[in-house]
């Protein structure tokens, strides 16, 4: 890092761009990922990079990054050509290591040594608390990263990048797990590195971070930049309209081809009571929580991460156990130990690592929806590739499923296709209740708006929705109430109305959880 400022390089001026990418292209076998591509960072700005998946976004920032040389075009910092060292990007897979101190992560592969080869680690526990404090973090150079949080960590990582005298840096979807309050704290120490004149490129799909936190924008689209803009007095109608390319909405899936699927007669006409009811359930991360969803609701539940969410979800689809409390499906009390039981009563999980969980990736889309769809497509325990091939078929027009064959990998897929995928799994007769653990996470607005189409379907068919969301945006937008959990119990319901904004929620959220850490200390 260098010390002596005198021999930092000067700020770029407010009218001469930090950095210049001009013409940028880039093929892969002969097909552009880039074509013809102009941005500009100025100093101390927070310039939103927005798209859809497969853009371009990542070809342009490996390219400014120096990983991936450009076929066509020029990349220039301080008006020279980029160095290895301008441009640091943190990416959501983090390169800590979480058993060394925050000091030593800062320093990891640049060391300072005395004579006999000895790491000063006092010198950079100085430098490192200096640096920290410059950029307004609020963390120790001698803590443990394997004890901070998410965020915390990312902070870490930006230190990191800063202390290696980094021009610009390149945060890729950075508030992609984190919770409300932790995307205020990096939002916050984005702010202040802000102030030292590094130019920051902020990639992600959540657009009311850009009117939060960006002084401009650009949108790359099907390689070729299409907007460049302030964000002050943009609309965020404009923005979704330029993302997308389109200005007619997201296409509805048919209720017809819908029906066909969960048949009709199994659609639920009463819709008095509720369909799945929670109450008093404990397990090994959550106590004394009760919630009920009745036939075509759909129900949010916002928490802090380690609130016990996820195992709640996990809980109720049995794939853990709980230790009190009961589950009653349509009046009656249930108890699955095993998901496939939860699944023959007609209880689905929706996970929130569709790769780890909700799909065989290696799989093509024809393998991971005939497993699901088993009973459908089987005569004498075989599977019947005719009647197989047709209902895969109709599942992917139904969901409207992006995809060059039904014998492509799903990991060949979008995000959003692939998330798809997972919710065409259950589209069959008797699916009464559906739990979704952050359904759109990772996908971009586009697919964000298509997925809650899909769920609104399912809620029109008469199944129960239960969803668990950081995005409270995503709550506002889709639920028609929203419970607030902590660790130790649920929130009565509310009803969802214009009043119920994001910031709404989780003042509503920090309130609970004062109160239960109250409650604990008394």
């Amino acid at each position: 890092m260098t010390t002596d400022t005198q021999s930092a390089p000067p700020p770029a001026s407010p009218e001469e761009p930090l950095l210049v990418a001009r013409g940028v292209s880039k093929a892969f076998n002969g097909v552009y990922a880039l074509k013809d591509v102009d941005f500009d960072l100025r100093a101390g700005e927070v310039h939103a990079l927005l798209g859809p998946n497969g853009a371009g976004k990542s070809t342009l920032i490996k390219i400014l990054d120096g990983v991936q040389p450009q076929d066509e075009g020029s990349v220039q910092v301080d008006g020279r050509e980029r160095r290895s060292s301008d441009i640091a990007t943190v990416f959501q897979e983090l390169s800590l290591i979480p058993g060394l101190s925050v000091a030593k992560n800062i320093f990891l592969g640049n060391e300072l040594r005395n004579a006999l080869g000895l790491v000063k680690t006092k010198e950079q526990n100085r430098i490192a608390s200096e640096l920290i404090e410059r950029l307004g973090l609020h963390l120790s150079p001698e803590e443990s990263v394997e004890n901070l949080s998410v965020a915390s960590r990312q902070l870490v990582e930006i230190a990191k990048a800063v202390h290696r005298d980094a021009r610009v840096l390149v945060l890729d979807e950075p508030t992609s797990t984190l919770t409300k309050g932790d995307q205020l704290l990096l939002f916050e120490s984005i702010r202040d590195i802000q102030k030292s004149g590094v130019g920051i490129i902020y990639v992600t799909h959540r657009l009311t971070e850009v009117f939060e936190l960006a002084d401009r924008v650009t949108i790359i689209r099907d390689g070729q930049r299409v907007l460049t803009s302030d964000v002050a007095g943009m609309e965020m109608s404009t923005l979704v309209r330029e993302i997308t390319g389109a200005d007619d909405d997201v296409p509805e899936p048919s209720k017809r081809r819908f029906d066909e699927f969960a048949h009709p007669e199994t659609v639920v006409t009463d819709r008095s009571g509720p369909k799945l009811e929670v109450t008093g359930l404990t397990g090994d991360r959550f106590s004394d929580i009760s919630i009920s969803a009745g036939a075509g609701r759909i129900v949010g539940i916002a928490g802090l991460i380690g609130s016990g969410r996820t195992e709640l979800l996990e809980t109720i689809a049995g794939v853990r156990r709980s230790t009190a409390g009961r589950i009653t499906l349509d009046g009656k009390v249930v108890r699955f130990s095993h998901p496939w039981q939860a699944l023959a009563a007609g209880v689905a999980l929706v996970p929130e690592d569709r790769h780890r969980s909700g799909v065989v990736l290696q799989q093509s889309i024809q393998r991971n929806l005939s497993l699901a769809h088993y009973k459908a497509v089987s005569k004498g325990g075989f599977v019947d590739n005719r009647s197989a091939v047709a209902l895969v078929k109709g599942l992917v027009d139904t969901l409207q499923i992006k995809t060059a064959s039904i014998t492509s990998p799903v990991q060949s897929l979008s995000g959003g296709n692939q998330q798809k995928v997972v919710f065409a799994k259950w589209l069959q007769p008797g699916m009464q209740v559906l739990l979704l653990d952050e359904p759109t996470q990772g996908v971009d607005v586009r697919a964000r708006q298509e997925i809650y189409r899909v769920i609104r379907r399912f809620a029109e068919e008469g199944s129960a929705i239960v969803v668990v969301s950081s995005d409270f945006v995503e709550l506002h937008e889709l639920c028609d109430e929203i419970s607030f959990m902590t660790s130790t119990g649920m929130s009565e319901p509310e009803p969802v109305t214009e009043s119920v904004t994001d910031q709404y929620i989780y003042s509503k959220l920090n309130e609970r959880v004062v109160a239960s850490h109250e409650r604990d200390n008394q």
